[in-house]
This record gives structure tokens, C-alpha cells and sequence, in this order.
């Protein structure tokens, strides 16, 4: 059993703190944040992940995870894991501001000789920089960077099962002592240098989030010539080379990693005199994949006194209460600026959406979002949308459009209820009898975002 710290109990701290001592260590995790650690002491979670309450509660009662706002605790830890926000800043770059600030808040407290685990999404150079740093030299403390590759929605299954753990270390003792703390996963590890594994978690993100606009532009030519954008992506994704992930054509990607790293890579690299059309159109066609729902629901609307709008699901995607980055709430704005009054339903994020845009009109139960409604758009994939009773929502709904956001419904019998369905890159001669496209659980992987800050 190794003693830890954690700093930081957002999404990526209180995930790793909690695996870690569910490995069996001894961890501490620091939040600064008052409110947050009341809540956290009073056993309430600040953000919704499965299986995470689980872990936490029976840790805490097992005397092998603690919250504390005091550096003081940490003083025996062997190794810190520093997990705190890194915000997009002007010109899309990184901010790592926090990650200063907590480095600079732990030096005092910490024994010589201790690990400095960077999860961080930070840009390329950050451990490096933080190494030279004159009290760490002095301090004796060693950088790692230990990039997470987790998930929201997925977040404690991909710690305790992962693909890989990456160790950037400058050397091979620092490499063992990280690989020791994760020695009871049943991982690769791959160790590098810290500017490899730093650069390695932004190519993911961006890499990912290249493969959703790719598919969302080829969406678009699907339509004009009429062919179907889900043969296209199985089709495809039998490809070995390329396989069906991320291949699902929608409102695109949303959450806080992906834009914000696609950004921070964009910025780090004209920093280099490095130029990055590819990067820089996969954020544009991005954004753009909204402008276009938006636009098809504003159409629709035409010549409609007072139009309502019912959006099924603000969090960026299943699973999560997160709405950083949602689609839906970014078309949401869009159409209250044009006079739409907008009801939202989500099972678990409608508090934040709120806390995001106040005049949206949050309702308890789909249904009661649907009364009325002139249009839907089904923006976040949850499956409790699938078993709609469509025939209610038909004799519920004043109008009869339905965009379908994430191509996940059945276009064919919602057409056949007597709806205008909309998607995107299906076309209109396969909507018709029993329809052929996939289900919510349909066998094209993807979703509308990945990744945890």
C-alpha cells in the first residue's frame, strides 16, 4: 500500500482518488474549494458517474480515502497526483494557472524525494518546465506525467480496465515507482518521455474529435446525393484499418476535453510556427454541425405564432450531468435569440443546465417538455428516449417535426405516425415502411464526446 495525494476533486481528481484506493493505497484528496468539500464530507457527489459513489462511500468506510482542504496532509505521501482544472485561456491555449498554484501550495508540505504525477491535461513542455522550477529542485521532487485516457460515463471502468498506462518520466526509477502504484491493473505500461506522453493525450482527443467532424462533413454530401450516411460508416468501419469507432454522424462532439484540447493543440503549435488547417476545420465544422440543427428547427418553425421547442438531453452525453460544451444548450441559445421559447429534459443535468442559460424552461419528465411542442430535438442519446410512447408524444406535440440529433432513432415508424423526421445523412426513400437505420443501441459506436476534466 502506497500513501498518495490527489489534488483536486473535479471529474479527473475524484475519479482517480477513489481507484487508487480502491488498488488499495492510502489516499488524501485536497479540494480547496469549500463548497465542494462540505458537500463531499456530507456524502454528497458533486458530479454524476456511475459506479463513483460506490467507490468513494465504501473507501471512506474502509479508512483508505479522505477529503481534507489541508497541504498538511499530505506530508507522508510517497507520490501526488495533481488533478486540477487546465481551462481554455485567450486564444484557445491551455491555462495551467491552477496547476501552478497547486505545485506552488504542496512544495511546503511534501517530503523530499516525492512524485509529482501530472494528470493534467497540459501543454507539451509543462512537466518540464514545473521540474526546473527552483523549489522543486531544491525539494528533491521528481515530474512525472501520467496523461488519463478516462471517459465520462465510463470514467471508473476505464481506470480499473485500461488500454494502456502512459508513465513520461525522465527516469527509470520514477517509471518503476509510478508502475508500482497501478501494479494490480492488468495494463500495459508505456513509458516515455514527459513531453511524448504530454503530446500523446492532446493527438487522442484531437485525433477523436477529427473523427466525428470527418464523418458530420461526409453527413452532409450523404444528403445531397442521396445515399445513407449509416452504410457509409458500417461500411466503412469493417475496415481494419480504420474500425467503426467514432463514425456516428450527429450534432458532433461536445464536453470539455474536446474542444478545449483541439484549441490548445491549434494555440501550442502556432506558438512553434507549426500550421494546422486540419485542426482548425475539424473546430469549424464542429461548430458548424450545430448551426445547421439549429437552422432545421428554425425552418421548421416558419410562420408559427409563439413556437416551442422540446430538447431531449442537455449533457454533453450519456451518462454524465456534464454540460460543458453541449450542443443542445448551444442550440438552445440559438433559439431564444430567434423568439423560441425552449423546454429542456435531461434524467440527471437540467440544475446545470440551468446554471448555464436561465431562461430555458426545464421540465421534470419528457413528456411534459413534449406538451405543445411544435418541434423536438432529441440532442443527447439517453435511452430512456428510446422507449418513448411515440404515439402519445404524437397526440402530445402541437406540431409534428422531430430532429433526431444523434441518428438514433427509427425514422421509418416515426414517419409512419405521421411525423417530419430529420437526421443527418439519412435519406428520405429509407424512411419509409419499417425503416433500416440503427437503433440507440445500434452497432455504430460514437458519441458526442469523450474524455474527463
Amino acid at each position: 500500500m502506497e500513501q498518495l495525494a490527489v489534488l483536486g476533486a473535479g471529474y479527473v481528481g475524484l475519479v482517480t482518488a477513489a481507484c487508487l484506493a480502491e488498488l488499495g493505497h492510502r489516499v488524501t484528496c485536497i479540494e480547496v474549494d469549500g463548497r465542494r468539500l462540505m458537500a463531499l464530507k456530507a456524502g454528497q457527489l458533486p458530479i454524476y458517474e456511475r459506479g463513483l459513489p460506490e467507490l468513494i462511500w465504501g473507501n471512506a468506510q474502509r479508512g483508505r480515502l479522505f477529503f481534507s482542504d489541508d497541504f498538511g496532509e499530505i506530508a507522508d505521501a510517497d507520490a501526488i497526483f495533481v488533478a486540477v482544472p487546465t481551462p481554455s485561456g485567450e486564444n484557445g491555449e491551455a491555462d495551467i494557472s491552477f496547476v501552478r498554484q497547486a505545485v506552488y501550495s504542496l512544495i511546503p508540505h511534501a517530503k523530499r524525494g516525492v512524485l509529482l504525477i501530472i494528470k493534467s491535461t497540459v501543454p507539451v513542455g509543462t512537466a518540464d518546465r514545473i521540474s526546473q522550477l527552483p523549489p522543486v529542485l531544491k525539494a528533491g521532487i521528481e515530474v512525472v506525467s501520467n496523461p488519463e485516457f478516462l471517459r465520462q460515463g465510463t470514467a471508473v471502468r476505464d481506470f480499473l480496465q485500461p488500454e494502456r498506462v502512459v508513465i513520461g518520466a525522465e527516469s527509470a526509477q520514477a517509471v518503476e515507482r509510478v508502475a508500482r502504484i497501478y501494479a494490480s491493473l492488468e495494463a500495459s505500461i508505456v513509458s516515455v518521455d514527459r513531453r511524448s506522453a504530454e503530446l500523446a493525450k492532446y493527438t487522442a482527443n484531437a485525433l477523436l474529435a477529427t473523427r466525428i467532424s470527418f464523418i458530420n462533413e461526409i453527413s452532409h454530401i450523404a444528403t445531397a446525393v442521396n445515399a445513407d450516411i449509416d452504410d457509409v460508416a458500417r461500411i466503412v468501419g469493417m475496415d481494419r484499418r480504420i474500425g467503426p469507432a467514432f463514425l456516428r454522424s450527429g450534432l458532433g462532439w461536445g464536453g470539455s476535453c474536446f474542444p478545449k484540447d483541439v484549441l490548445a493543440l491549434t494555440s501550442a503549435a502556432a506558438r512553434y510556427g507549426c500550421h494546422t488547417p486540419i485542426l482548425r476545420a475539424v473546430y469549424e465544422i464542429n461548430e458548424l454541425q450545430r448551426e445547421h440543427a439549429a437552422q432545421l428547427l428554425i425552418d421548421a418553425l416558419h410562420g408559427i405564432d409563439d413556437p416551442i421547442v422540446a430538447v431531449l438531453g442537455v449533457a454533453f452525453k450519456p451518462n454524465t450531468d456534464d454540460v460543458r460544451g453541449s450542443p443542445a444548450l448551444t442550440i438552445a441559445e440559438r433559439l431564444l435569440g430567434n423568439g423560441v421559447t425552449v423546454r429542456i429534459h435531461d434524467p440527471f443535468a437540467l440544475v446545470n443546465a440551468s446554471d448555464v442559460l436561465a431562461r430555458i424552461d426545464c421540465r421534470p419528465d419528457p413528456y411534459s417538455a413534449l406538451e405543445g411542442a411544435d418541434a423536438l430535438l432529441l440532442a443527447t442519446e439517453w435511452e430512456e428516449y428510446e422507449t418513448l410512447d411515440w404515439t402519445l408524444v404524437r397526440e402530445t406535440m402541437r406540431g409534428k417535426t422531430v430532429v433526431d440529433g444523434r441518428n438514433v432513432l427509427n425514422g421509418g415508424h416515426l414517419t409512419e405516425l405521421g411525423f417530419r423526421y430529420r437526421s443527418f445523412g439519412r435519406p428520405e426513400h429509407k424512411l419509409n415502411g419499417n425503416g433500416t437505420h440503427h437503433n440507440i443501441n445500434g452497432s455504430i459506436p460514437g458519441v458526442a464526446g469523450e474524455g474527463v476534466e
